[in-house]
């Protein structure tokens, strides 16, 4: 199940942010071999194609070394929400589905001090079907003011607010579309191979759609009855279950 993944497996053209930002120190890898391309409004890379809603704002998502930009996939922007398409990105524990820890920065950026301390998500996790291959898992995030975060044991960051807010969406590949296959079910990481009905030589040949918001502040966060944050989670998923997922040489 969905659940039991996210509770033990749990990364500049780029709108001027870094896949790796300042609050986590772990993050998704990539291979720097992507081939990506953003023409009117519909974007194509060795993993996938994807026409692009008008409302959303497109740029490749790149990650720059020494000055030269890599793409890792499709970066899409609607206000403070980021919803990315990281092809690229790859995990290095070398667990199937990887550890949350490695896509917090894509999801949950500002979660915690030290992921790697406690490599699991911030919130209680929902799923939602997104399509027969993927589900959608959102993350909420309450105040406990009996129990207050402690920093120095990395605890989650949390907000002033004890209303429940949205802490990130990742996309999941679906558990039954997994066990039919003898696989594990779920997991951070989403396989190409798997998504087109191939067995996987490398079953490490992954990619990453979450969805975040752009803030460092947390009481900014949009709390469960936001009707952007509804309808943007209707549009992402919209968006994901249109995604062609190319099939593999």
């Amino acid at each position: 199940m969905h659940a039991e993944q996210v509770s033990e497996k749990p990364r500049n053209l780029v709108l001027g942010l870094l896949l790796c930002g300042a609050f986590t120190t772990a993050c998704a890898q990539s291979n720097h071999n992507l081939h990506a391309k953003l023409v009117s409004g519909f974007y194509q890379d060795d993993k996938i194609s994807v026409r692009i809603p008008a409302i959303w704002n497109a740029t490749i998502d790149a990650q720059t070394i020494n000055g030269d930009p890599y793409p890792r996939g499709l970066a899409l922007r609607n206000g403070q929400y980021i919803l990315r398409l990281c092809t690229d990105c790859a995990q290095v524990s070398g667990i199937v589905g990887g550890r949350f820890s490695e896509i917090a920065d894509l999801v949950q950026p500002w979660y915690r001090d030290d992921p790697g301390a406690k490599p699991v998500p911030c919130g209680q996790p929902e799923i939602h079907r997104t399509s027969t291959l993927l589900d959608r898992v959102d993350f909420w995030y309450r105040r406990d003011i009996a129990h207050p975060s402690n920093m120095d044991a990395d605890d989650c960051h949390e907000p002033r607010t004890t209303a429940t807010v949205w802490y990130g969406s990742y996309f999941a590949e679906r558990c039954p579309h997994s066990v039919a296959r003898g696989h594990d079910c779920g997991g951070s990481f989403l396989h190409i191979h798997w998504l087109t009905d191939r067995r996987a030589d490398d079953p490490f040949d992954e990619m990453v759609i979450a969805l975040t918001y752009d803030t460092t502040n947390l009481d900014m966060l949009p709390s469960r009855d936001d009707r952007e944050l509804n309808q943007v989670l209707q549009e992402a998923t919209m968006i994901v279950r249109s995604v062609h997922f190319r099939k593999q040489d």
